[in-house]
Order: structure tokens, then sequence, then C-alpha cells
């Protein structure tokens, strides 16, 4: 039995989604006159929300 969805497979999904928003949140921090703090801030949890992510998924990977 095959399963669907694994925590690899959720953890990238997350990871590839928090990347994209990230992206996204820095383009429009830039294209301001001032990047300001909001967008910053999000952009740094995003970010650590990505590397969390990648940490599980080759945790995972990796130990078995």
């Amino acid at each position: 039995m095959v399963r669907r969805y694994t925590v690899e497979t959720v953890c990238f999904e997350v990871m590839l989604g928090s990347i994209a928003a990230g992206l996204a949140v820095w383009l429009f921090g830039m294209a301001r006159k001032s990047f300001g703090a909001m967008p910053a801030l999000l952009w740094i949890v995003l970010t650590c929300l990505s590397l969390t992510c990648a940490a599980i998924a080759g945790v995972l990977e990796f130990t078995r």
C-alpha cells in the first residue's frame, strides 16, 4: 500500500509554497521606496519555514 501523502511530501509542498511566497514578499518590498518592517519580517519567517521543512525532509530521508 502506497501512502499518497507522507511527511516528506507535505514538507516539500510547504517549502515550495513558502519559498514562492517569500520571493513575492521580497519583490513587493523591493518595489516600494522603503522595504519596511512587515515585508522584511514576513520574508524572514517564510525563509525560516522553508529551511525548517527542508531540514525535516532531509532528516527523515537520510536517517532511515
